[in-house]
């Protein structure tokens, strides 16, 4: 068994801003434990922060007027869903130039601190996830979209804060609640928007 990767470029978490994100896990045999950004498919590297780009040569990400940077948010019912089955839900930690926005932030530099994820990711790719990103892989047996429409505010924020090792808890408190009425659906067009 391999070692899993030190990160080491993350700042300490009183530094960074957490907020909450999606990423979609790759199909392919050479991309089975890898993070993607679910609407443009961009690679999140392993062991070293994912940096913002931006096509724009006028500005570095984020920009004020461009919607360019990393995305998180604070709230998980405002996350927006790409239509994979293959997505993963996670606390991401943001820092560098950081924006606020009325959902959450856009950043220039991020890394993931833990990813949960649900029963349409093996166990042998949340393992190997793990050990690539140096983080926790939860599995919810309701999926990772279920678990961010039931969370409350409340529970979502003590999740975002929480030691990454103390997670397991949480996220099994978080799954005993009853259903609750289902948002009403954002595209990631409207999030990015707004």
């Amino acid at each position: 068994m391999t070692a899993p990767h030190r990160v080491t470029a993350v700042p300490d978490v009183p530094a960074a801003v957490l907020g909450w994100r999606t990423w979609r896990v790759g199909r392919r045999a050479q991309q089975r434990h890898a993070l993607f950004s679910p609407l443009t498919g961009t690679p999140w590297p392993a062991a070293r922060p994912m940096v913002a780009a931006c096509a724009s040569p006028r500005h570095t990400p984020p920009g004020d007027t461009c919607p360019c940077g990393l995305y998180a948010v604070a709230d998980t019912t405002t996350l927006g869903w790409s239509p994979s089955d293959h997505e993963v839900l996670g606390v991401v930690a943001l820092w560098g130039d950081v924006v606020e926005g009325q959902y959450g932030w856009r950043a220039s530099h991020a890394y993931p601190r833990f990813l949960v994820a649900g029963p349409g990711i093996s166990t042998e790719q949340r393992a190997a996830l793990s050990r690539r990103y140096g983080v926790p892989v939860h599995l919810v047996g309701s999926g990772p979209r279920e678990l961010a429409r039931r969370l409350e505010r409340s529970d979502a924020d003590a999740l975002r804060h929480a030691d990454p090792a103390d997670v397991t808890d949480l996220l099994a408190a978080a799954c005993r609640r009853p259903d609750v009425p289902a948002p009403r659906r954002r595209t990631w067009r409207s999030w990015l928007t707004s």
